[in-house]
């Protein structure tokens, strides 16, 4: 197996768990919400970043 087909696989096993959660809509809309109350949590500052 060359480097670009073990590239090329490696992607394709990186998209799949992001495809099965579009098509499922119930789970993209409640991902795209726990995104969106993370960021307001954060610009009030309620959750602060580890440094």
């Amino acid at each position: 197996m060359t480097r670009e087909e073990r590239l090329a696989k490696e992607r394709q096993a990186e998209r799949l768990p992001q495809q099965r959660i579009k098509n499922y809509l119930a789970k993209y809309e409640q991902k795209d919400k726990e995104k969106k109350n993370y960021g307001k949590k954060k610009d009030k500052g309620n959750i602060k970043t580890v440094d």
